[in-house]
């Protein structure tokens, strides 16, 4: 199974460092792989941030927006399987205990 997470959840209010934990946990204990969801045109730059900031390790892949990629969502918009507005210390454990669920 793949975790999907939008791009905009690994840039500001979000914490670099938090994000990467989320990623660490959802590769290591829950999904295949992690996928992040990037609008047309932002792969690069997205890319480029990551790996600014050392945040690429669990990233399987970039997709845009527009390509359909079965699995499990994280995302700011309703109807994904996690809403949230940022990844940050005070929702940190909120969200990996969310994935452990999944991984039951």
């Amino acid at each position: 199974m793949k975790l999907k997470i939008e791009s905009q959840l690994s840039t500001p209010p979000s914490e670099i460092a938090c994000f990467r934990d989320v990623t660490l946990y959802a590769k290591s204990f829950v999904f295949d792989d992690v996928i992040m969801v990037c609008p047309p045109g932002t792969r690069t730059m997205y890319w480029n941030w990551l790996k600014k900031y050392g945040a690429h390790d669990f990233i399987s892949e970039l997709i845009r927006s527009d390509e359909k990629e079965p699995g499990y969502s994280m995302g700011t918009t309703p109807g994904s399987n996690i809403t949230t507005d940022r990844i940050a210390c005070h929702n940190l454990n909120e969200i990996i205990s969310l994935l452990r669920q999944v991984r039951c």
